[in-house]
């Protein structure tokens, strides 16, 4: 939280005048925030979590007091600005609202008294009679009117398409019934499918991804949960990171003044620091030149006569500085101690490696845990070579045993070796069998799917014997569809789809002799051939007299349409002075016609 009171309006300016040596470029100083501003140590934290401390001071409640009053101070202010805005949004929402008020009560007056004819003619283009019929109505009556005049066939239609809706279901599900019986009776057999299986897999697959999916969505939402929780809690965030981004750029202007004041001493220094390396090296070119000098002088001294008349070669005089070791200030046990040194480093260095220490105090521990895991080693190493070697004994043993057993055998053996030979034969006799009933089954399914199919051919001939009619009732969503209409021609008789065939062969062969057992039980007089050959020829004849009956009520029928033709044509001449209904409508029309030209 910035501290408010060490801000200052752009057009503050002090009374003193600003001193013009100063640099343009230097930063300004940098004076650290108020703690008692701040937002992470400052009051409305302490405040936030409650922190009582007994030792402040009365100049600290002060303080307190002070901060307190010019937060309320401010807070008045925000409330006089708030409340302006609000009675400004207030004014604008109530003009609009006025503006709505008065444009909905002219729409209103309108559609009350306004003239909608031509509006009317134009949505009821097509409509000729409905245009007359409304052209003095308001539109929302006409929609009204409209409404209950289609109520009788909007109710139909909803019947009708919920009555679609329940056949295209019951369709949908005999289909798949009948998909079924199809796929069993092509695919069902003794073996498992293949496909069955991998769709048994695949259903599994989806049910494992479900319950992944669940998770992943549990997770998921947990996961919003959290981040709307971190939002919910951000504006708590938000004075602590304003403060401590504040105190950043604090020690930002801390660091760029130190800069500021430390640049030009290092540009000091370092040129400095090349003044002296100058002078350096031209002391040192001097001082060559010199030893130069003095070299070329030592030179020039004249030989000897003895080195004139021997012609020895002259010995070079060697430096004292040029012997490598003239300043080494190790000894003899020094440079012993130090061979010794470097092996034990190389050794060291070696211990490293194999123990894979990177440490060298840690050498010693691993070593020592290392010594007792060889020792394991090597008593896990002897008990296993034992065991080896017993177990080659035990091979050994069991190879001279089995020689033995197989060249002498015993009554028992024997009597077990008798048993083994007449189960595997038995057990080849049961396996051919059950291929030859595997074969028999095969070849005979087109008989078993033709006896299947005729008896419930039968069934189907015999469905009614023995039971009721089944009436099927029509259900409707609600109980409004269920009133009449007073349309007869939606009594049709409709017939029913058969029921579904039984599949169990027990029940089926039951219900068909009980059917068979009730439908004979009525003829319990035995006929003889000749009576049987005799209702058949009555059977006969009072069909054919039936036939010729029907023809001749047909011919009849005919003869009384053309009577009654000539009575029309009659009746015709006689009312022909009286009009009909379109007659009357063109009447009624034209009266009203006159009339309104009259009101005119």
């Amino acid at each position: 939280m910035p501290c408010f009171k060490r801000e200052k309006s752009l057009t503050h300016t002090t009374r003193r005048t600003k001193s013009n040596d100063r640099d343009p470029l230097a930063p300004k100083p940098v004076h650290p925030q108020a703690l008692r501003f701040h937002g992470l140590f400052g009051m409305s934290y302490v405040r936030q979590h409650v922190m009582v401390d007994d030792r402040w001071t009365p100049g600290s409640l002060t303080e307190e007091y002070s901060g307190m009053a010019d937060l309320l101070a401010r807070r008045a202010v925000f409330k006089r600005h708030e409340t302006k805005a609000n009675r400004q949004r207030y004014f604008l929402e109530s003009k609009r609202l006025k503006i709505q008020c008065r444009d909905g009560r002219v729409k209103l007056q309108n559609i009350r008294v306004g003239d909608c004819t031509h509006k009317i003619r134009n949505l009821l283009d097509r409509h000729k009679d409905m245009q007359r019929l409304y052209q003095r109505m308001p539109i929302d009556q006409v929609v009204d009117n409209i409404n209950q005049r289609t109520f009788v066939m909007r109710k139909e239609r909803d019947r009708l398409e919920c009555r679609l809706g329940q056949l295209k279901k019951e369709y949908k599900q005999i289909l798949l019934n009948r998909a079924v019986l199809d796929n069993r009776i092509k695919y069902q057999n003794e073996y498992v499918i293949d496909e069955e299986v991998k769709s048994r897999d695949f259903i599994k697959k989806i049910e494992n991804s479900n319950v992944r999916l669940k998770a992943v969505k549990a997770i998921n939402s947990t996961y919003l949960k959290m981040i709307q929780v971190l939002r919910h809690d951000a504006i708590f965030y938000e004075p602590i990171l304003r403060s401590l981004n504040g105190d950043m750029e604090d020690q930002a202007n801390f660091i760029k003044h130190i800069l500021y004041l430390g640049i030009p001493a290092i540009a000091k220094f370092r040129e400095l620091n090349q003044e002296y390396r100058q002078l350096e090296d031209k002391s040192r070119k001097n001082l060559q030149e010199k030893l130069q000098m003095m070299s070329s002088f030592k030179s020039i001294r004249p030989a000897s006569p003895l080195a004139l008349t021997t012609h020895a070669k002259l010995k070079v005089e060697i430096p004292p500085s040029a012997n490598p070791k003239r300043y080494v200030r190790e000894t003899r046990s020094m440079v012993v101690l130090k061979l010794v040194l470097k092996s034990v480093e190389k050794t060291i260095e070696e211990i490293k490696f194999v123990t894979l220490c990177s440490q060298a105090r840690e050498i010693y521990p691993r070593m020592k845990c290392q010594v007792d895991n060889n020792d394991k080693l090597h008593r896990i190493i002897e008990c296993d070579m034992l065991a080896h070697e017993m177990l080659e004994t035990k091979m050994k043993c069991a190879n001279v045993l089995k020689g033995v057993l197989m060249n002498n055998l015993s009554e028992e053996e024997i009597n077990r070796m008798e048993l083994l030979k007449d189960l595997r034969k038995t057990y080849a006799e049961e396996l051919e069998k059950e291929q030859e009933t595997l074969e028999y089954l095969k070849n005979r399914g087109d008989a078993f799917v033709m006896l299947r199919v005729s008896i419930w051919n039968m069934i189907e001939i015999l469905r009614h014997v023995d039971r009721q009619p089944k009436l099927l009732r029509t259900q409707y969503p609600n109980s409004y569809l269920k009133l009449p209409l007073l349309k007869f021609e939606m009594l049709n008789v409709r017939s029913a789809a058969p029921e579904i065939y039984e599949e169990n062969i027990d029940v089926v062969m039951h219900v068909l002799k009980r059917k068979l057992y009730k439908l004979m039980k009525g003829y319990l007089v035995e006929m003889k051939p000749a009576l049987i050959a005799r209702n058949r020829e009555e059977y006969h004849a009072d069909f054919l007299a039936s036939h010729n009956m029907y023809e001749q009520v047909i011919e009849n029928a005919q003869q009384m349409e053309a009577i009654d033709d000539d009575d029309l044509l009659v009746e015709n001449k006689t009312l022909a002075n009286v009009p009909c209904r379109q007659q009357i409508k063109m009447q009624s029309a034209k009266f009203l016609e006159e009339l309104a030209k009259r009101d005119e």
